[in-house]
């Protein structure tokens, strides 16, 4: 934690990130958004693995089930914060809206999440009888994810302005700063709600940091601090743009109530043990997803170009290039954790995995088809086709609602995985089946 502070204090990250602004995206620049990206990437996939092993060595099993129903949960809100606008916001090449608007905006959207979060855990304590550490758990992990909805504009805004890798950098060096000091604070505390509340305090205060270096240097002029202060809020804009994303903030809301519906039923039927179990193997179900998101991310704005100036045979080539990359890295995966996953999520969790190794094939398997449906949602959304996503999502959650419930108490963990997997392939199909119909249909 000293470490990174010190290396704020002395320009490290100015220096990185002080550019100018006007100047065009170089191709060492470009190497940068993708390195930082792909470091971003495996942070953000390594978040909850790291902290989920270090719980179960400290505090226990049950814990850890706690610590992995919190992620649920805060993965669940986190979309609420988010509202699906950073895909909108890169790919707004017309400026339709002004980072001003974008800005107020996820301050409305931060405060629904903050709302959200409170009402859903008034439910817990009253209806599903959460403890006071449970609550306080969760609470935490969902207000760690409030500061990273804050962050999502700014990183957004750097993107828009060529500069990837400086949100990327903001992100990783605060999960980075959150991380070193969990296990700390956890070996002197002993619990898990203290330890997550200070984890949120070290979280706001390295953001504040990071946004007071690197924002100045790359923000324009009319976007200054000092004039964005004597902005009149303009709730028309406010209220154009979220309803211009209203559609990408069912999808993201629904994907993620899907991905965590096996966890919310385990929770109704099942134990906290079976819960971070279960949670262990399904840690890789986003694997594929992520490192296929910081492979595309930085493709998005020059797709965006691609569709805006009707160069078909670039936007059609980048998509089958991703779908390819989406397939093989769903085999080397597959065969990596068919060799060693069990032993090695065994060692990393301290914990005996060996009759969960169908779950995780299963499981894995389901992530390759939720992989290509977010870059399908992803392709769409830069088509400006968003709407015509909510209706797939919407089926998939509503079976999901029925279904799991259902089979996971009379299957288990292993009906959880394969109705999972299932729900992943309607997607991916229902998905297909409208891009294929759009770029028919469309001359780009």
């Amino acid at each position: 934690m000293l470490k990174i502070d010190e290396d704020v204090a002395s320009g490290n990250l100015v220096r990185d990130i002080h550019c100018g602004t006007d100047m065009k995206n170089t191709a060492g620049q470009a190497k940068l958004d993708y390195v930082w990206n792909t470091a971003a990437g495996l942070i953000n996939a390594a978040e909850a693995v790291v902290m989920s092993m270090i719980v179960t060595r400290m505090t226990g099993l049950a814990d850890a089930g706690m610590l992995t129903m919190a992620f649920a949960i805060g993965n669940l809100m986190l979309p609420i914060g988010k509202f699906g606008v950073r895909n909108y916001q890169v790919t707004d090449v017309e400026n339709k809206f002004s980072f001003f608007t974008y800005l107020t905006a996820r301050f409305v959207t931060a405060a629904a999440m903050i709302i959200a979060v409170c009402g859903y855990l008034g439910y817990a304590a009253a209806g599903l009888k959460y403890g006071s550490d449970k609550i306080g758990i969760i609470f935490a992990v969902c207000m760690i994810y409030l500061v990273e909805a804050l962050e999502d504009v700014i990183w957004g805004y750097y993107q828009q302005r060529d500069r990837l890798y400086a949100g990327a950098m903001m992100f990783c060096l605060r999960w980075i700063g959150i991380l070193l000091f969990f296990p700390a604070a956890l070996y002197i505390s002993r619990d898990l709600k203290d330890t997550l509340l200070w984890c949120l305090l070290v979280s706001t205060v390295i953001f504040l940091i990071l946004l007071r270096l690197s924002y100045p240097r790359l923000c324009r002029e009319e976007d200054r601090v000092s004039s964005l202060v004597r902005k009149k809020i303009d709730f028309g804009q406010i209220g154009q743009l979220l309803k211009a994303v209203l559609p990408l903030f069912g999808i993201s809301f629904l994907a993620l109530y899907e991905n965590n519906m096996p966890k919310y039923a385990i929770d109704a039927y099942m134990t906290d043990e079976i819960q971070a179990c279960y949670g262990f193997v399904a840690m890789p179900v986003f694997v594929i997803g992520l490192l296929n998101n910081f492979i595309y991310q930085p493709t998005l704005v020059p797709m965006a170009v691609e569709w805006e100036q009707g160069q078909s045979d670039k936007f059609r080539k980048r998509i089958r290039r991703q779908i390819m990359i989406i397939g093989t890295l769903a085999i080397v995966c597959m065969a990596g954790a068919y060799l060693l996953g069990i032993p090695v999520l065994s060692m990393l969790y301290h914990t005996d995995l060996t009759g969960y190794k169908r779950e995780l094939m299963i499981l894995l398997l389901a992530s390759a088809f939720l992989a290509l449906s977010g870059y399908q949602s992803v392709v769409l959304t830069i088509m400006r086709c968003q709407k015509v996503l909510l209706l797939p999502h919407g089926i998939v959650a509503l079976t999901a609602t029925v279904s799991l419930p259902v089979v996971v108490s009379r299957y288990g963990t292993m009906g959880a995985a394969i109705c999972y997997m299932v729900l992943m392939v309607l997607l991916s199909l229902l998905y297909g089946g409208i891009l294929i119909k759009k770029l028919k249909g469309h001359k780009v």
